[in-house]
Order: structure tokens, then C-alpha cells, then sequence
């Protein structure tokens, strides 16, 4: 036996207190947790659906070893700027 709010649907156990209180109601495990009783062909059947559904896809591949390296570039306005004053 369990305590089902009203208001909110919130499931507690069975609670003297709480069964006399009007907002609350008193409901069977089966109501309270229907998950618990699932018949289990459905769950088979679902399980079924789930495991033929995905498709699994190839793993990627992360190798950095063929990426090049950017190629070093300065501007010639920043690089003017940078060696003025500096002796030639």
C-alpha cells in the first residue's frame, strides 16, 4: 500500500498520517509503480525493438599523425613594425 498525492502525483509509503489527509489517496504497488509489472513478453518485445533499431556506426578515426603543420607566415607590416629601431 502506498500514498498517492493528489495534486501532484508524488508516491509515498503507506503512512497512517498521510491516508487521513483529503489531498492524498490510498493506491496498490500496481498503481504506484506500474513499471514493476510489466508483462514480460511486452518487455521482450521492446527489447527486441530497441536491439534491431540502432545501427551501429564505425569507430572514428582520431589519428593526428597526417595533419600538416601551418606554414609560418608573418606579415611584412608587423614584421617592419616589430624590428624598427633594432640595428640592421
Amino acid at each position: 500500500m502506498y500514498i498517492r498525492v493528489k495534486s501532484d502525483g508524488f508516491i509515498y509509503d503507506f503512512n497512517p498520517i498521510l491516508a487521513k489527509n483529503p489531498e492524498c489517496e490510498v493506491v496498490s504497488e500496481e498503481v504506484a509503480y506500474p513499471e514493476r509489472f510489466i508483462p514480460v513478453s511486452a518487455a521482450l518485445r521492446v527489447e527486441g525493438i530497441k536491439a534491431s533499431g540502432r545501427k551501429k556506426k564505425g569507430a572514428l578515426d582520431l589519428a593526428t599523425d597526417d595533419i600538416p603543420e601551418a606554414p609560418e607566415y608573418t606579415s611584412p607590416e608587423l614584421a617592419e613594425e616589430a624590428s624598427r629601431g633594432l640595428p640592421a
